[in-house]
């Protein structure tokens, strides 16, 4: 063999023996190898090594006073060889690992860039109030971040100078008591050293000893401010550990912003932020359109000045078309207060036009006519709003993000959402689809088609209506409304995909500003509320479909007049141009008269035989009680928790229910208070539906705040709780600082003991330990603040993969349908139904928080216990905290669920008072209100 192990061995270890000789020289000058002692001979050179002398002279050592030169060399000699030691190490790591690691220095890793914005040096300025010892914005005199006004000039402040003189204060007095205790323990040593002949006495065999006592003396004398160096040393402590867990957290940012680009933050995750909401049914936009055709179509038909062989629209266009309208500045002649609305009109330019507020569409004719250098306007037009008299209704859609347009960037996530909705009723404006059913309509109904129109002559290049001879037997079937439902449904739903695609793609609202890194580790919990801010905000967007603010004006007319004077109004019948008893609702214009008859037919159309949805699942399945639990609850898109968004981060997953949650729950107040008012209307009308309306009404309220307190608890409390939990973390540390400073005198009395070893003694121990704590709780608390999100994410990513299984076996399921039973085969359903699924999710749900609530408290539960790794036992005021979040939800709970039903029944109470003091005019005016007029 080549003996290739042995060659190494002669190879690195040739050359020590003579150092192993030259240590055991030395330790012989002290005494420490007896003279005439084996390794004192030359002739045995390389027969021993550094760990048998260094062995050998330990078991000589002796640790008292008197052999002070043996320990300082017996030290010195041992530090010098791990030295070595460690130096050979760096050589090898050096060679072996090609990257150069650039090792930090002490100020990268002690001290912060920006100590005028940590939260943190905020914190202990304002407490203790120490000039040029931390530099935060509260003692520079600098304008602090996010501040309205400016912090309290001539820092310190009073309060400052009040603490500094009673710690003084307290300082002196344990001062002369540990001046007393010293001077007793020169007393007893005294006296033990007559009595005993013993040096200093028999208990005074410590080096240690003499140290002890001074340093007990020096902790405890009042310095600059009144603090002494005990208390300084802890401020300092505080403040390397602060900078310390500051510098770790921006290594932890800095290095996922390498790693991830636009979008970094403490998740690690970017496109999981951001639920996909259930998109909206199409439904009642559709039908709404469908009005705005019919009336648009009506109003054209119904002038007198056609005739049989006149143009048909759209060739020779309508006159109602569609405005943006505003309430004029300055005079009734401004025409900036409307402005018409074409294909090319732009999101930015409606945003524009309404100053970033919701934009409104309205389907009418303007009142304004250009006559020379003046505009003539309609006198009839002066009383709405741009002059434009809305004939044929108003659509709204609500603005609720206008972040990106105000920094000049294409609309992305909501503002996106909120553009397509603006171009999806400008397409259904121009659709041939709704115009050939509003022609087709108009020309079948007997009291239009006066002039000789034929339906088959409307229609041309709509795909859902027949053509040729299919056209005259049937012009508009029966199937068309739910086809454009769906076709339009479809469409939404693919576009809406499509811009939550490029939204988790391309945002950079999940990114953690640089402003929030400035706020050092006090501020690390600031950035996950964006969560619920970035879900709220889509999905608001995508819930606020547009809707039509007011009817066609016809209709408003008419449902106004049977309010004020029909005794026996139907939901159905509410547009029906004739009271309940036959009379004729009498308009002045025989043109409005023949639309109103037409508006209420195309209402009947879409709602006496139900109205149509564009969610397949309601449509074809006929699952009413899954509609009625959406309705009540605000389950919209809470089916897909655990199943469609299995791939959202948990957090944004709870926001989004609990944002569904809030928002039913606004809804169904809303509700319960106009049932009140209808109620109290009832009383001109009727005893007995009042009977059934405030039953209803009551019933309503309660489920809403059952919502309402699980919502605020998820959508508001939940992603606010990593930010409370560290604040609080924070405070506690602070309050762990002022135990400290009142405590360090205390600890400073423990040295002043003769027996025990090392500089400590018996008593003293624990004190280092908790100042020790004090330096690392910042950064172990950003560890737990870590770990929480980490582990809260993979607990509930694998309780997504089991949920299926775990709710398919607690009730039994099985995978084929059809069993047989007697000799036939029975189909049998045993999948979970639909209540079975909603509450199976709302224990879902619960299982979430609840591992949210668990996790983060590893942000108090990692700084409270790690020290037990030391063999320490001490605690701090800080380990001895309840959980904050506990009260903050349970207060959250019961207060929104007290306070929120008394607001409620209030409301209920005035909706209720308003309608029975109409009702009650009604009663007593009835016959004299008529219907006539505008």
């Amino acid at each position: 063999m080549p003996e290739f192990i042995p060659r190494l061995k002669a190879l690195f270890a040739s050359g020590f023996g003579y150092i192993a000789f030259l240590m055991a020289q030395i330790y012989a000058m002290v005494r420490l190898i007896p003279q005439g002692h084996a390794y004192l001979n030359p002739a045995n050179i390389g027969q021993f090594g550094l760990r048998h002398v260094i062995a050998q002279a330990a078991n000589n050592l002796v640790l008292k006073k008197e052999n002070t030169d043996q320990v300082v060399i017996f030290t010195a000699l041992l530090l010098g060889i791990g030295l070595l030691a460690m130096q050979v190490f760096m050589i090898l790591f050096s060679v072996i690992f090609e990257t150069a690691y650039a090792a930090p220095s002490f100020d990268s890793v002690f001290q912060t860039e920006k100590p005028e914005a940590d939260i943190a040096f905020m914190l202990l300025d304002q407490v203790f109030g120490i000039p040029d010892l931390f530099g935060s914005c509260i003692s520079t005199g600098a304008t602090c971040p996010g501040a309205i006004s400016t912090v309290s000039a001539g820092f310190p402040w009073p309060f400052h100078i009040a603490l500094h003189e009673m710690f003084r204060f307290y300082s002196t007095g344990i001062l002369l008591i540990g001046v007393l205790i010293f001077l007793y323990f020169v007393v007893v040593v005294v006296l033990e050293t007559a009595a005993t002949g013993s040096p200093f006495g028999q208990r005074f065999q410590n080096i240690w000893v003499p140290i002890r006592l001074i340093l007990a003396i020096g902790l405890i004398v009042p310095l600059n401010y009144g603090m002494n160096s005990g208390q300084y040393i802890t401020l300092f402590a505080a403040k390397v550990g602060s900078s310390f867990a500051t510098n770790a957290w921006l290594t932890y940012n800095n290095v996922l912003k390498e790693e991830m680009g636009t979008g970094a933050n403490p998740t690690g995750e970017k496109e999981s932020l951001i639920g996909f909401p259930k998109p909206p049914d199409i439904a009642p936009l559709v039908q709404a359109m469908s009005l705005v055709h019919t009336c648009a179509f009506g109003y054209w038909m119904s002038d007198n000045n056609l005739g049989v062989n006149a143009p048909k629209p759209p060739s020779s266009g309508f006159y109602i078309k569609p405005y943006f309208v505003k309430q004029p500045v300055s005079s009734i002649n401004n025409t900036d207060a409307s402005r018409l609305v074409s294909g090319g009109t732009s999101y930015a330019t409606a945003l524009d036009f309404y100053g970033n507020g919701d934009i409104i569409i309205r389907f009418g004719k303007s009142g304004v006519t250009p006559k020379g250098p003046h505009d003539v306007v309609d006198p009839q037009a002066v009383n709405y709003k741009g002059n434009v008299i809305p004939l044929c209704g108003d659509i709204r859609i609500k603005i609720k993000d206008v972040r990106s347009t105000q920094t000049g960037q294409p609309p992305i996530g909501p503002e996106a959402v909120q553009e397509y909705y603006l171009q999806l009723v400008k397409e259904m404006w121009e659709d041939p689809e709704f115009t050939g059913f509003a022609g087709r309509y108009t020309a079948l109904l007997s009291n239009m088609n006066e002039k000789g129109l034929q339906p088959c002559d409307f229609g041309a290049g709509a795909s859902n209506l027949p053509s040729g001879d299919d056209c005259k037997t049937d012009p508009i079937p029966a199937d068309w409304k739910q086809a454009v439902i769906e076709d339009y449904q479809e469409k939404v739903n693919r576009k809406i995909v499509e811009i939550w695609e490029d939204y988790i793609a391309n945002t950079d609202q999940t990114e953690i500003r640089p402003e929030v890194l400035d706020r050092g580790w006090g501020g690390a919990g600031i950035w996950f509320n964006t969560i619920s801010q970035l879900n709220g905000s889509f999905m608001d967007s995508i819930i606020d479909f547009p809707m039509m603010d007011q009817y066609p004006l016809v209709m408003e007319q008419v449902r106004e007049a049977k309010r004020r004077e029909d005794n026996s109004m139907s939901a159905i019948n509410q547009f029906q141009p004739n009271y309940s008893s036959g009379r004729k609702i009498e308009i002045e214009n025989d043109n409005d008269n023949s639309v109103a008859i037409l508006q209420d037919s195309v209402y009947k159309h879409w709602n006496a035989e139900g109205q149509n949805q564009g969610d397949v699942d309601k449509v074809f399945t006929g699952d009413a009680i899954r509609g009625a639990i959406n309705f009540i609850f605000g389950t919209h898109g809470l089916f897909a928790m655990s199943s469609e968004n299995n791939h959202v981060h948990p957090l944004a997953q709870l926001a989004m229910l609990g944002k569904g949650l809030v928002e039913a729950s606004i809804r169904n107040v809303a509700t319960a208070t106009i049932a009140s008012a209808v109620g109290g209307l009832s009383v001109a009308i009727d005893n007995t539906p009042a009977a059934l309306i405030e039953p209803v009404a009551k019933f309503i309220q309660s489920t809403a705040f059952v919502g309402l307190t699980a919502g605020l608890v998820l959508y508001y409390i939940l992603p606010f709780l990593p930010f409370v939990y560290f604040y609080f973390a924070v405070g506690s540390w602070v309050k762990s600082i002022f135990e400290a400073m009142v405590g360090v005198p205390l600890w400073a009395l423990a040295h002043l003991r003769l027996d025990g070893e090392g500089l400590p003694g018996n008593s003293a121990a624990n004190g280092y330990f908790l100042i020790f704590e004090i330096f690392v709780r910042p950064i172990l608390t950003v560890f737990g603040l870590v770990a929480a999100i980490a582990i809260f994410t993979a607990q509930v990513r694998v309780l997504n993969f089991l949920w299926q299984l775990v709710t398919q076996n607690l009730a039994g399921f099985n995978g084929d349908p059809t069993i047989a039973i007697g000799g036939s085969l029975i189909k049998l359903e045993f999948q979970r139904g639909v209540v079975d699924q909603l509450f199976f999710t709302i224990i879902y749900a619960i299982i979430v928080y609840m591992m949210a609530i668990a996790a983060f408290k590893l942000i108090d539960k990692i700084p409270d216990n790690i020290l037990r790794w030391m063999g320490a036992g001490v605690s701090s005021f800080s380990d001895m905290n309840d959980d904050p979040t506990e009260g903050l939800t349970r207060y959250a709970a019961l207060g929104g669920l007290t306070a929120g039903q008394e607001a409620a029944g209030a409301v209920q109470n005035l909706g209720g008072g308003l309608g029975r003091a109409v009702g009650g005019v009604a009663a007593r005016t009835g016959p004299a209100i008529t219907g006539q007029g505008r």
